[in-house]
């Protein structure tokens, strides 16, 4: 088991996700909803199938870690960049804030849109047991063949 390198993606995966989940809250609120959820699912299917390469106790592991640190220091990030974004967007357009309730949403549809990591790494962990579930039938069915044909050579001699 190579948890090291688990690890090692769940922190770059986590602090870039923490950097970049306040800059897509950002548009979600003054660009457009469905271009911040989409470049949210964007970065998850990127991080899910980097994570699906793995095994399964690895990538579950790491998907893990990469969410909670991604969620907690986005939170932070947040606390940091929000100000910026909001002053640069003030001099040069409207800003527009979001009431308690829409941000709120953004934060849901962001976790619904992070555990569809698992949804992700569990499929291909499905499709690839299935593919060796096949691969073992058919083998076993060529045997079976094999044997068959044997059996009447024999009898014959």
């Amino acid at each position: 088991m190579d948890l090291q390198r688990s690890m090692k993606l769940s922190l770059i995966f986590g602090l870039a996700g923490a950097v970049l989940v306040p800059f897509l809250y950002e548009i979600y609120a003054n660009v457009s909803t469905a271009a911040g959820l989409f470049l949210v699912a964007a970065w998850t299917v990127f991080v899910g199938i980097k994570f699906s390469f793995l095994s399964f106790k690895e990538a579950f592991l790491g998907i893990t870690c990469t969410i909670a640190y991604s969620g907690i220091l986005g939170f932070v990030c947040y606390i940091i960049v929000h100000p910026a974004v909001q002053n640069v967007l003030e001099k040069n357009s409207v800003y527009f804030q979001l009431t308690l309730q829409q941000q709120a949403y953004f934060v849901l549809y962001t976790i619904v849109i992070f555990l569809c990591m698992y949804v992700i790494w569990l499929a291909k962990f499905g499709v690839q047991c299935a593919i060796g579930k096949l691969k073992n039938n058919r083998d076993k069915a060529g045997e079976y063949i094999d044997n068959a044909f044997e059996d009447e050579k024999d009898e014959q001699k």
